[in-house]
């Protein structure tokens, strides 16, 4: 195995781990409060907003899976084909 494609493992290992455990930790976070928190931009065109469960149902899942559920499935793969090519 080169040393390019040992590194490229390791790094997937390494981001896709960080990536499902922020998507954990992001679901659990917006099941117990009922809202996720958004803030994008930069300077004087920072905007923040709010999704709520209650209010929001539709936007609120619809994060939920983009910002919560995608990353733990796309971390949880790249970790694992990671792994599998180290294992080779």
């Amino acid at each position: 195995m080169s040393m390019l494609r040992a590194a490229t493992a390791v790094a997937a290992m390494f981001i896709g781990a960080i990536a499902a455990f922020l998507g954990i930790v992001l679901m659990f976070s917006a099941l117990k409060s009922g809202s996720i928190q958004l803030t994008y931009g930069t300077d004087q065109h920072t905007v923040s907003e709010t999704a709520w469960r209650a209010t929001d149902a539709m936007r609120y899942w619809r994060l939920f899976g983009l910002l919560g559920v995608a990353p733990v499935i796309a971390g949880t793969i790249a970790a694992r084909w990671g792994w599998g090519a180290i294992n080779r």
